[in-house]
């Protein structure tokens, strides 16, 4: 509870906020993204829509119709802050996977590590920055109604896409237990009525080419429907291996995806999903920073350079180049097949969803990151999940609306990953991989099965009390039990045990939802929610040697509240939304390094609790059906209250990670019509995010740089707009920043964002 000088504090630096947006507004250079508009059928698609009443020769926004709360609304009549986004939108702005979409949502902030289908994600500075195969995180990633509960392959289903719906705020009641920040909905486009089919072709810098295609329409009339799309990406590396002259950080990836609609009658349906796809490529390679002491904790520097442990120091400051012994490798497949049905019971409506997934991955990596052979890793990754879902809900025909529901989800991970310790020192003679203790450490392996098992029953409703006001109330409790089974030792030739651990543990919460939403006009609504979010505990995945460190972490839970208005201005010619929230964040969990042993171990802590404040604010302008322009800002306060780490050490204070004081996005849309009915387009935005921290000890070595970002697209559309040729280009300033940084034996691991690329594409519509 608030007390009475913390609320007069927040309104106050709300007000100041507020200021400081309409300053911002009053001189940015407004943006790209014309109606990032997104509707959905009600069967959970997400698809463009616009009033019946507004003419395509109209300016004006179009409606953006989601199913944030499992049903068709609105976005503007929905009390939950979220950002939408068309499959058309994604396609021009160049979005393949979500380590973009910060370009459209200021306050998602995106962690990557090595691998090229992994992330870490951040809402609000809410997240945990943790790339370990059994770790699920705070935002949860929905791909057609289905969770996806792997750490490694959730990028592949981002393609043939309908629209995304980015949830704000902790979606607890109806979404699950990893979704204390939020939730990031997928949608793919479903077949249509007529038949249809599109493709998209690129090339760009580093001989990237990527294609899309995809056809859908009637097989049998209204009974039977199919889409069937795929997608292919690869482009040459930009990383120089000095040591072999080759280049690294190359992708080569495919995935496709059927979707079959059988409706035998109007009120049912039922529809299967299949999808596949596999990454051949690098795994992303880092770059090397010396942390100045050697093997055995002495000082080492070569003047005022420090080196790591063997002497090694990557000087020149490229940070396109290094020295790498090993070129990582990573082979990553993906399968997934689903079923929903859906029927219509007079006044309410029943559906299920039952799904598989599972994603075998195989990376090698140069951990070290230098010439000399310190350290080599394998990680080798085999998650497999099960889900179900039942739903019960009204089909919103009186002034009660509500959904009923279970949810079962079954994972099972495998990983067989181990480490190649100071091979550099091993007898050239002796097998890879030999326990060797005299020359040098060994491979060093460490196997473990987790399996998950989890239960949820959930209830939502919608009161009207009036006609303008209404009361919204939802429950959901779950139960989580994780089996943790690990060993670690040294093998290959020889074998040597070091480490036999099993752990279970059972997590249970009660989650909860309660909102008012007031339509003060046809055009304006303004809200005030509470809610609790839940993310159950586990057992850390990182390597260990001792049992201490994999004992279980708790469960954290966060208690939010939010008022917000949104409102469609000027004959709908003018979108403002805002939207302001606090945090009680407790027993948050934390992601650190402990550093004490011979290795640097991977941890997950429970900190005490932290605060959590921000406004964010939505602008979008369309005066003309030839322009279209936005901003979006965030304003963020998220520091740790209390926080003891490992050796003692005291965190209160510091900032969380990943969670920038203020960050935005802006951009637009200009449209030139040309004689014929053909047309010419001009867009581009840009986002700006200030300082922030990688690692919750605030280390200065350790912080991203303040920094911003711009991209460009200028295309030619014809008369029927079938036909689209474009030049683009993202990052063309060329910002390099750090998106992750680990330490190691005596160094860090560093890794950046991709350098700026640009091309031509050629989108069609047929």
């Amino acid at each position: 509870m608030l007390s009475k000088p913390d609320k007069y504090l927040i309104i106050s630096w709300g007000g100041k906020l507020m200021k400081r947006v309409f300053g911002v507004l009053s001189v940015s250079f407004l943006a790209l993204m014309p109606a990032v508009a997104t509707a959905q059928d009600s069967f959970g698609d997400i698809a463009d829509a616009q009033s019946a009443d507004q003419s395509a020769d109209e300016a004006g926004l179009n409606v953006i119709v989601v199913t944030a709360q499992r049903r068709e609304q609105d976005i503007q009549d929905v009390p939950i802050s979220v950002t939408a986004i068309s499959g058309d939108e994604l396609t021009k702005v160049g979005i393949r996977d979500p380590r973009d979409l910060t370009l459209v949502v200021p306050s998602l902030s995106i962690q990557a590590g090595t691998s090229s289908t992994t992330t870490s994600l951040f809402l609000r500075g809410v997240g945990i920055g943790d790339f370990n195969s059994n770790t699920t995180g705070a935002v949860g990633v929905y791909v057609d109604d289905v969770f996806l509960g792997a750490n490694a392959g959730k990028l592949f289903n981002v393609f043939d896409s309908d629209g995304i719906e980015v949830l704000k705020g902790p979606q607890g009641t109806l979404y699950g237990r990893n979704t204390t920040a939020g939730a990031i909905r997928f949608s793919s486009r479903k077949p249509t009525d007529e038949l249809s089919a599109d493709a998209a072709v690129s090339y760009g810098r580093f001989n990237e080419v990527q294609a899309e295609a995809g056809i859908g329409g009637p097989i049998l009339g209204d009974v039977l429907k199919a889409r069937v799309s795929g997608t292919y990406l690869r482009r040459d590396g930009w990383l120089l291996n000095r040591v072999t002259g080759n280049k690294l950080n190359a992708l080569d990836m495919w995935a496709g995806r059927a979707i079959v609609d059988f409706t035998p009658n109007p009120d049912v349906l039922v529809r299967a999903i299949v999808h596949g796809g596999q990454s051949r490529g690098d795994a992303r390679q880092f770059q090397h920073r010396g942390s100045g002491v050697d093997l055995v904790g002495n000082p080492i520097f070569a003047g005022s350079v420090p080196l790591d442990g063997l002497g090694y120091a990557d000087t020149d400051g490229d940070i396109n180049a290094g020295d790498y012994d090993v070129e990582g490798r990573e082979r990553v497949d993906v399968f997934g097949a689903s079923l929903t049905g859906k029927i219509d019971i007079g006044d309410v409506t029943l559906t299920s969803i039952s799904a598989y997934e599972q994603v075998r991955r195989n990376t090698l990596e140069d951990t070290d990151a230098s010439p000399n052979n310190v350290l080599t890793a394998t990680y080798v990754d085999r998650p497999e999940q099960y889900s179900q879902e039942l739903r019960l809900q009204s089909r919103d025909s009186g002034p009660v609306n509500w959904i009923v529901g279970g949810f079962y989800f079954h994972d099972k991970l495998v990983t067989e990953s181990s480490f190649d310790i100071l091979r550099v020192l091993r007898d050239p003679n002796d097998l890879l991989g030999t326990f060797d203790p005299v020359n040098s450490i060994g491979n060093y392996a460490y196997p473990y099965t987790q399996t998950t098992e989890s239960w949820a029953a959930f209830a939502q409703a919608d009161v009207e009390l009036t006609d303008r006001l209404t009361l919204t109330g939802g429950l959901r409790y779950s139960v989580d039990s994780i089996d943790f089974d690990y060993r670690a030792f040294f093998d290959d030739v020889v074998v040597v045990p070091v480490l036999d651990f099993e752990g279970s543990k059972t997590f249970k919460d009660l989650s909860w939802r309660a909102a008012l939403s007031y339509q003060a006009s046809d055009d304006v609504m303004v809200y005030a929610s509470s809610s609790k979010g839940y993310n159950s505990g586990g057992f850390a995945g990182g390597s260990s040697s001792d049992p201490a460190q994999l004992q279980p972490f708790g469960s954290e839970t966060l208690y939010a509240y939010e008022v917000g208005f949104k409102s469609d201005l000027l004959d709908r010619t003018l979108r403002f939304n805002a939207a302001a929230f606090y945090y009680d964040y407790r027993d948050l969990q934390v992601f650190v390094f402990d550093t004490s042993g011979v290795l640097p171990v991977q941890r997950k802590l429970n900190a005490g609790n932290a605060e959590l404040y921000g406004l964010e604010v939505e602008l979008q302008v369309q005066p003309s059906r030839n322009f279209n322009a936005f901003v979006n800002a965030s304003f963020l306060h998220a520091k740790y209250k209390q926080f003891t780490a490992l050796a003692a050490e005291d965190y209160a204070g510091n900032n969380l990670v990943n969670a920038p004081g203020f960050s935005i996005s802006t951009g637009f849309s200009v449209t030139q019509p040309l004689s014929g009915g053909s047309s010419l387009q001009l867009r581009a935005d840009g986002s700006f995010q200030s300082e922030s921290f990688l690692t919750p000890d605030n280390a200065r070595a350790n912080r991203v740089k303040a920094y911003g970002t711009a991209n460009l697209r200028f295309s030619w559309l014809s008369a029927d707009e079938r036909l689209e040729l474009a030049l683009w280009g993202k990052n063309v300033t060329g910002t390099r920043y750090i998106t992750y940084i680990s330490p190691v034996v005596t160094m860090d691991q560093i890794n950046y964002n991709d350098p700026s690329t640009y091309g031509v594409q050629a989108v069609f519509k047929f």
